[in-house]
């Protein structure tokens, strides 16, 4: 059933209607990763407003957002974003992210190689993932433009180790360590795909619940963990290989989260999903 939903969702129109769509105009895996970074961060609310907010932060750091912030001294950017609001996140918050990413790129020269810290071998187990996963946000939270963090700031560096699902930062390390293919780049070599967790939030939640997947009640990253662990019994080399077909069955409104004729006679899942039955 869920080898049918992958090849019922037309990957690439749908990739142009998602976030990931900002990393895939970039050539260079030092700007995709960057891009990565922030387009994940961005990536809640409406896709299409998501989609504009994205632009909109990239736009300063022109064809090259890597070496822009590599290179360019970080005290000019409060003013430079100090425009920008999207939601919840304003133009501060994105200079703390900014100047977090120019200096981890002068320290490590790379995100991955400051998620991975030193390591020389890839990251293999969830276990080793979320500890990786916490201290490589502990560390870009530390070196934020701002003397106190704020909470806009640390709303789009989420830390698995304070329990929550974090479904953003598993969506950016998602795009790095899955493929390549049509969706995720696979330009991480360090982060082995069967350690991934599951990027949960309402709506995939919900889903995962409709199909048996997840018993849990909370949206939390035992919840993340949960519905990973049961993918895995079904690919445990690459578990998250479902993960974007499913959610684009909300994306898309081909769920509606409601029994109806109209939609659920035509919907993959529709043989296994509890409130078809």
């Amino acid at each position: 059933m869920l080898e049918e939903t992958l090849r019922q969702c037309p990957e690439k129109e749908r990739r142009d209607e998602d976030p990931v769509s900002a990393l895939w105009r970039y050539e260079a895996p030092e700007d995709q990763e960057v891009v990565g970074l922030v387009a994940s961060g961005l990536a809640y609310g409406r896709v299409a407003l998501v989609r504009t907010a994205v632009a909109q932060a990239l736009l300063p750091l022109g064809a090259h957002p890597a070496a822009t912030l590599r290179d360019e001294e970080p005290l000019r950017w409060p003013e430079e974003f100090r425009s920008f609001r999207y939601r919840m996140t304003g133009g501060e918050d994105l200079a703390d992210l900014y100047a977090a990413i120019h200096a981890t790129l002068q320290a490590e020269g790379s995100l991955q190689a400051a998620y991975l810290a030193g390591r020389t071998a890839p990251i293999q187990t969830r276990t080793e993932h979320l500890q990786a996963a916490s201290s490589f946000v502990s560390r870009l939270r530390e070196r934020r433009w701002r003397e106190k963090e704020a909470r806009g700031f640390a709303y789009l560096l989420p830390n698995p180790a304070d329990g929550s699902a974090c479904k953003r930062l598993h969506l950016f390390f998602r795009w790095m360590a899955r493929g390549p293919d049509p969706i995720d780049l696979g330009i991480w070599p360090g982060l082995d795909p069967a350690a991934l967790i599951m990027p949960l939030d309402t709506h995939t939640g919900r889903l995962c619940a409709y199909l048996g997947l997840l018993t849990r009640k909370t949206i939390d990253g035992k919840a993340a963990v949960e519905v990973t662990d049961r993918l895995a019994r079904l690919d445990p080399d690459d578990p998250l290989r479902y993960d974007f077909a499913l959610c684009h069955l909300g994306i898309s409104q081909q769920c509606i989260h409601r029994y109806s004729d109209e939609h659920c006679p035509f919907c993959p899942i529709e043989s296994a999903c509890r409130l078809a039955k």
